[in-house]
């Protein structure tokens, strides 16, 4: 039985077609964020941070928040399987006398800048830039490996309550 000429050219581009569903399935699912990203709690920096007078982080005194909101993708480009992942975090504690002293806010936030910088050096990270675009904040610009990325840290009080909040993105472009 002699197979026609349309049916290579059909089940040729069926295969392409299976081929770049896989490639592309395999881009989305295997999004390659650093373990620093990965494992980022603003829970855990408070909670280990000896910075803090003025505050009741306990969920029993008022403390909450956490497992914070991510999105990933990714794609295949030039040079192989590309990204781009986002995650926020944030956590509150509680005011004991219903505000907090600036100096006690600036041991706090200098608490948790240390803890992140000392994470982003466990963890290999190169940091590129740091600085702080506001009082009760801070960021690092960092590369792990082929990653590149940024963590941003800011605190502020809001009624009974000071809120800490993270942004960390990533991307290998």
């Amino acid at each position: 039985m002699l197979l026609s000429r349309s049916w290579f050219k059909i089940n040729r581009l069926a295969m392409l077609a299976l081929i770049g569903l896989v490639g592309l399935t395999a881009a989305c699912l295997f999004a390659r964020e650093s373990r620093f990203f990965k494992n980022f709690s603003m829970r855990d920096l408070v909670v280990r941070s000896k910075a803090m007078n003025g505050l009741s982080c306990e969920p029993a005194g008022g403390g909450g928040g956490g497992n914070g909101i991510g999105s990933s993708s990714g794609g295949l480009g030039g040079g192989g399987i590309k990204f781009d992942s986002l995650k926020s975090d944030g956590f509150a504690c509680r005011l004991r006398s219903g505000t907090l002293s600036v100096a006690d806010e600036e041991r706090l936030i200098a608490s948790l800048r240390q803890q992140v910088a000392d994470s982003l050096r466990d963890y290999g990270a190169t940091v590129k830039d740091s600085g702080s675009s506001r009082f009760g904040s801070f960021y690092f610009s960092y590369t792990i490996k082929d990653i590149q990325g940024r963590v941003q840290v800011s605190g502020k009080p809001f009624g009974d309550f000071y809120n800490l909040q993270a942004e960390l993105e990533e991307n290998n472009r």
